[in-house]
């Protein structure tokens, strides 16, 4: 897109175009093509098309039909783990609740459960905390609190635990009387970790303890409710906890309570003006945790670089999808610019300012180079394009057999916002361009795959 529009625009102004307000214009008919590609766009749904779009990311068909199984169900927000397999085939689970990725602090804690490195919970206690836990009998002071009133289980949070703590807990010989498990808490910052406990405060009904706030294990902590009189308390609870080595999760018994749903409303207006990149997936990241929704997909094989690059290309192409789920798809190879040009050229017709004619022709020129470069490609001429005349709108090449095919009943997508930024970058640098008298280039220009 930006050689054609930045070829052709050196050309006009070598004959003597005004490069200002042939910039102008180029802008002006980018909004005639954004605002079309807005038209056309639909939404993507089912395991079918999902797994299509995946397999024209990833060319790889046994990953694309897993993808497209794992998001029909997790949809736009749901967690997904890519992880090495232990097998040669690619293989995936789903898992109850939401997870954080934070474990055990120590492996010795998750032994004597029905499976190896995981331990499962169920109706257990919940104190959330960013403390730092060092003294053994406050640990000690939770559990008879809790003994006292029936709980049989503590998951503990916190920033950090002493060795002290560690080995206490350790000691433990009666596990099936009462389990105590402790974990880290998430976030790879103090900030994100205090919003990761407020978030698993919403599903459990605890109320976390800040070092912020001055609290300390000793503050008085009830599990239950005293003389009629409801008491503060700062435990939580859920239907079931459970407990690996890099990550834990919980399954809430309040799916349905207002609070949850107030929750959620305000995580998804704050992603609607989130402005930092980050601080969107991050945004992103809580939704999916607070809807549940989580999937497992182990990546096997034999060779480890291979198992590697397999598992990379997953979470590209996870990532594209998340894209199509929340944007939409329009026509995939190269049609969907096509379907644009009769907006251009009705534009064109309208044309008097020779500026803006000839900036109209630059884009519908280049409306056409993806798909001339995926036939050429392909080893077709430029007659090839000739055969897509009367033909529906969405219909495109299929290069493999040199057929004309609906690209929609192919399954033939390209995200939009995709298609959109890759259009936006590929205009205004070539407008840009063609407004200045030197252009710099970088030895070794940044890389990156987002557009």
């Amino acid at each position: 897109l930006f050689e054609s529009i930045y070829g052709g625009g050196r050309k006009y102004l070598a004959a003597g175009g005004n490069a200002m307000r042939l910039r102008h214009h180029l802008l002006r008919g980018l909004a005639i093509i954004q605002s079309e590609l807005d038209a056309i766009k639909q939404p993507i749904s089912g395991q079918a098309q999902l797994a299509k779009l995946a397999e024209s990311i990833c060319h790889d068909p046994q990953l694309a039909a897993k993808l497209g199984e794992i998001f029909e169900f997790i949809g736009q927000y749901g967690q997904l783990d890519v992880r090495r397999g232990h097998t040669r085939r690619i293989e995936h689970d789903y898992m109850k609740g939401m997870y954080w990725k934070s474990g055990a602090v120590s492996r010795a804690m998750l032994r004597g459960g029905k499976q190896p490195d995981r331990i499962v919970m169920n109706d257990a206690a919940i104190l959330l905390s960013d403390l730092d836990i060092d003294d053994p009998a406050q640990v000690a002071g939770l559990i008879e609190t809790l003994m006292r009133a029936g709980a049989k289980s503590l998951l503990l949070v916190g920033a950090k635990f002493s060795e002290k703590v560690i080995s206490f807990i350790l000691a433990n010989k009666d596990p099936d009387k009462f389990r105590i498990i402790a974990v880290k808490a998430p976030g790879s910052t103090a900030e994100r970790q205090i919003t990761h406990l407020k978030d698993i405060a919403v599903m459990t009904a605890a109320e976390p303890l800040f070092t912020a706030a001055g609290d300390t294990l000793t503050t008085p902590l009830s599990p239950f409710k005293t003389g009629g009189k409801s008491r503060r308390t700062y435990f939580g609870q859920a239907k079931q906890v459970w407990v690996e080595r890099t990550m834990f999760g919980v399954v809430s018994g309040r799916e349905n309570s207002q609070q949850l749903t107030e929750h959620l409303a305000d995580l998804l207006e704050l992603l609607e003006y989130a402005k930092d990149r980050d601080e969107e997936a991050f945004l992103r990241e809580r939704i999916g945790q607070v809807l549940g929704g989580v999937a497992i997909l182990r990546i096997g094989g034999t060779a480890p670089k291979l198992m590697d690059s397999r598992i990379a290309q997953a979470k590209e192409t996870a990532k594209s999808i998340r894209r199509a789920l929340r944007d939409g798809v329009v026509p995939g190879g190269g049609v969907a610019l096509l379907q644009c040009r009769q907006r251009l050229e009705q534009a064109l017709n309208a044309a008097s300012d020779s500026d803006e004619r000839a900036a109209l022709r630059l884009l519908l020129q280049a409306a056409q180079a993806p798909i001339r470069t995926i036939c050429h490609n392909a080893g077709f001429d430029a007659a090839k394009l000739a055969e897509l005349q009367g033909m529906p709108s969405d219909c495109g090449i299929d290069v493999r057999s040199g057929a004309l095919r609906s690209m929609t009943e192919a399954g033939i997508f390209d995200v939009a916002s995709v298609l959109q930024a890759a259009l936006q970058a590929a205009v205004t640098s070539a407008a840009l361009a063609l407004t200045v008298d030197v252009l710099v280039h970088h030895a070794a220009p940044e890389t990156s795959y987002t557009p």
